[in-house]
Order: structure tokens, then C-alpha cells, then sequence
């Protein structure tokens, strides 16, 4: 099913002034960007709610308690914005008395076949309607034939959770914890771990335990001596066979049997085509190294208003610090506001080796490739940290508390603290860029990867 999201900035204001108005219907444009949503969904559109009109009362030629008619004025200034910036304009009006979720009327049938063809005459983009009243929404998206359209928030799920067993052997003590709802809704959800390592390779086995739809792992390194105190999955034939650290997870699910669909892609998120396909998971965890990979990521978790949670740990060279959860996303946190990244270490990183070496050896960047201390059981703790916020925030399962930007990990008192971090903008998850989805470029290296995606038929044919 296609999708329209909508980040709480819009959606909740949206849906106030649609239905401030109980006696007359009310009409509204949302002008959305575009991706194609995840391979469990096949090809389906995600719309990305970016600005909203309201049609004003002069906009209207009838304005009544079940009917509307538009001055074709109004459609006109629609049409115009659409054609000059590629976007998709979704088409919302109100059924306000309607107290269950509202069905499109025959006269909502005729009028969508009077306008749809003309707007998109005029602005050949997929074109959405939505109809919305106080007890739900149906939506609707006009390509080349008419489909049906989903409405959700930044944390919704891609996929319709489908029943399940709370007997289920491998969870049922899963579920008593979840609920058979949360845990359908983790076999729906397409996850992402980009950076099978240290923190990764605790997230990826978490989340094969807990039985995620299907997990994309992303990495292009392979298993060296070096990581076998701090890999999880790894052996210590791995280094001599020069295993990739993607088939580390391949092989924990085939093993273990709970029908997570792995899927490996043996290459650095800072391609553009690994990063696009990154973009159409519902939910990412960034657990890289790199400052450019993180960048990118951040970028995604606001261009395609698919969540990010991005992960760190700094250790000193004789313990002390910890480690951080940071959510990203619209509304959420953003690492360049957060001053989590660097401008000299993504910029020396996006000139490879050869020119990394020739800006040092001029002064322009300084050592920022050096190996930080890790250890694995720090690792996990804040590993697991991420893991539990994820949960809480597909699930419900903590309850109603709001959940919270940040989990800060002080290693010093093994204390953890909640960090309220929106409010914060910058270009980067403010600027033209914010929902534009394939719309907009994104900080990648350009060439495309030759790549070809692994996924392990035996875990493939455990799916749920």
C-alpha cells in the first residue's frame, strides 16, 4: 500500500485546522516529496508531507456540511507549485461528522475523476487524496491507476502487521512483554544496521532475537583479528577466511530460525544508490565509525522521514566516558545541530586516502583517522540502550512516558539520563532538502556501487 507521512509538525496542526469546522466540510493541500518505499512493500510510493494549504473562504465556490466545490483558481496556484517543484500535492477534505473512519462518497468519487486528470495534465506527478474525519482517514494515490494510500506518522510501519501467534514458541515470553499487537508490529517493520561492528553487531543480533520482518545489514568491510574482541558472531577462522562482517548476521539467523529476511549489501552507506536503498527501510540504526557515513544518515533521517537511531561510544584510554543514543529525524535530533560532527573530519573523509594524505601533509586536517579504544561489554550497554528505545517507540511497551531525544550512558557511575533535544534547526534538517525524499540529492559519493544484494535463501524461506 502506498503511504503519506506526516511528521507531527504537520500532521497535528493539519488535522486541527481540517476539523476545528463540525458543520462544513474543509479542504486542504499537502505539497509532499517522494521515495519508493521497501522491498517488502514491492513498488509502492512514500509521500513525505512537506507544506499544507488551507483553502481560504474566497477559495471556495461551495462550501457545505457534505459538498465542496473549488474556484479553479485555487486548483490553478496548486498545479503551478506542483509542476515547478516536482512535487505531489494530496488532495484532503473533512467528512467532520462522520464519528468512524470515512469512505470516499460518490460525490468524492466524481469530483476526484473531474480533477485528478487535469491536475496531472499540468503537473505529471503522482497525485494523492485523502479524505478525514474525526475517527480516521482513507487515502487514495493517482498514478497510472487509482491505489490505495495509507496514513501515518514518522514511526509507522510500511507494512500492515498481520496476526499472530501469541503461542508462538521462540516468543512467547516475548509477547507477554509486548503484547501480540507489538510484536506483530516488529514482524512488519523493515530495520536497517548500517556498520556490522562493534555496536552494530549487538544491534543486528538483538534484533534477530526479537524476530524484525526484515533486517538490512550494510557494511563493506570484512572480519579481521583485530575485531574478534569486540565482534559478535564472529570465529576466529573468520579473519583467515576474510568473512564479510554482513554474512555475520546472515549466518546468526539462519542459526537461530526465527524467520528474520537478512538481506546484506557489502558496501559503505556513503555510495549513493546503498544509501537510497537505506532510505526505504522503515527504521535505521547507524552504528558506523565514519563521519561521512553518519552525515549521510543524518540527511536521510530528515529527507525521507525515515528514522534514525545513530550510535556512540568514547572511551578514554583508561575508561571514563560512555556513550550516546541519539534519535534522528523531523522534529527529533539532527547531528550537526547537536555538534556531533565535524566539518574537517567529513570533509577529509570525502577525500579518500591518497587526499586525506596530501591535505595533512599541507596542514589543512589534522590526525582524524586514529583507532579509538573500544570494549565490548560498553558496546553492548549502549547497544542495548538503542535497541530498547526502538522497542518503546514501535511498541508502547514503557507506557506513556515521552519519550526522549537522547540517552546519554556515563560510564563513570553507570548512570543513564533522558535528553529532551528538538527545537533545533539547521539547514541540514530544516533547509529545501526536509521531505523531499528522491526529489533532492543527497551527500554521497555519486558513482553508483556495483553491488549485488546478498540474502540467504534458507533465512528467506523461515520469513514470517
Amino acid at each position: 500500500m502506498h503511504e503519506l507521512v506526516l511528521p507531527d509538525d504537520i500532521g497535528r496542526p493539519l488535522r486541527g485546522a481540517l476539523l476545528a469546522d463540525t458543520s462544513r466540510e474543509t479542504l486542504a493541500v499537502v505539497f509532499a516529496g517522494r521515495s519508493r518505499a521497501g522491498r517488502r512493500l514491492g513498488s509502492r510510493y512514500r509521500l513525505l508531507g512537506r507544506d499544507w494549504w488551507v483553502a481560504a473562504e474566497p477559495d471556495y465556490r461551495v462550501h457545505g456540511a457534505s459538498h465542496l466545490e473549488m474556484d479553479p483558481a485555487f486548483w490553478s496556484r496548486v498545479a503551478k507549485r506542483a509542476r515547478a517543484t516536482g512535487e505531489s500535492p494530496v488532495i484532503v477534505h473533512t467528512h467532520p461528522r462522520d464519528p468512524g473512519v470515512p469512505r470516499f462518497s460518490p460525490s468524492d468519487d466524481w469530483g476526484e475523476e473531474q480533477l485528478v486528470p487535469k491536475l496531472r495534465a499540468r503537473a505529471p506527478v503522482p497525485v494523492g487524496t485523502l479524505v478525514v474525519s474525526p475517527g480516521g482517514s482513507e487515502g487514495r494515490l493517482h498514478e497510472r491507476r487509482q491505489e490505495a494510500m495509507a496514513l501515518r506518522g514518522v514511526w509507522g510501519s510500511g507494512a500492515r502487521p498481520e496476526a499472530v501467534d501469541a503461542a508462538d514458541a521462540p516468543f512467547e515470553r516475548q509477547v507477554r512483554a509486548l503484547g501480540a499487537s507489538g510484536h506483530a508490529r516488529l514482524r512488519s517493520l523493515s530495520v536497517a544496521v548500517v556498520g556490522n561492528g562493534g555496536t552494530g553487531s549487538h544491534v543486528a543480533q538483538q534484533l534477530v532475537h526479537l524476530g524484525v520482518g526484515e533486517l538490512l545489514v550494510v557494511d563493506p568491510d570484512r572480519v579481521e583479528a583485530s575485531n574478534l574482541s569486540r565482534l559478535v558472531g564472529a570465529s576466529g577462522a573468520d579473519p583467515a577466511r576474510g568473512t564479510p562482517k554482513t554474512a555475520l548476521v546472515t549466518r546468526l539467523a539462519r542459526r537461530l530460525g526465527t524467520g528474520t529476511r537478512v538481506r546484506e549489501l557489502r558496501a559503505s552507506a556513503v555510495l549513493d544508490d546503498i544509501a537510497r536503498e537505506v532510505a526505504r527501510m522503515d527504521v535505521v540504526f547507524g552504528c558506523t565509525d565514519t563521519q561521512w557515513s553518519r552525515a549521510v544518515l543524518n540527511v536521510v533521517a530528515h529527507q525521507y522521514y525515515v528514522p534514525v537511531i545513530d550510535i556512540g561510544v568514547e572511551l578514554a584510554s583508561r575508561g571514563g566516558l560512555g556513550g550516546r543514543v541519539t534519535v534522528l529525524g523531523p522534529g527529533e535530533g539532527c547531528l550537526w545541530c547537536l555538534g556531533l560532527l565535524s566539518e574537517e573530519r567529513v570533509r577529509a573523509e570525502q577525500l579518500g586516502p591518497e587526499g586525506f594524505e596530501a591535505q595533512r601533509a599541507a596542514g589543512y586536517v589534522n590526525d582524524v583517522d586514529v583507532r579509538q579504544p573500544a570494549v565490548v561489554s560498553i558496546n553492548g550497554v549502549v547497544a542495548s540502550l538503542a535497541v530498547t528505545e526502538f522497542l518503546d517507540r514501535v511498541t508502547g511497551f514503557r507506557g506513556a512516558e515521552a519519550p526522549a531525544g537522547m540517552l546519554v550512558y556515563r560510564l563513570s557511575d553507570g548512570t543513564v539520563r533522558r535528553v529532551s533535544i528538538g527545537g533545533r534547526t539547521c539547514p541540514a534538517c530544516a533547509g529545501a532538502t526536509r521531505g523531499a525524499g528522491d526529489l533532492a540529492a543527497l551527500p554521497t559519493a555519486k558513482p553508483p556501487a556495483i553491488v549485488t544484494p546478498v540474502t540467504s535463501p534458507s533465512v528467506q524461506a523461515g520469513t514470517a
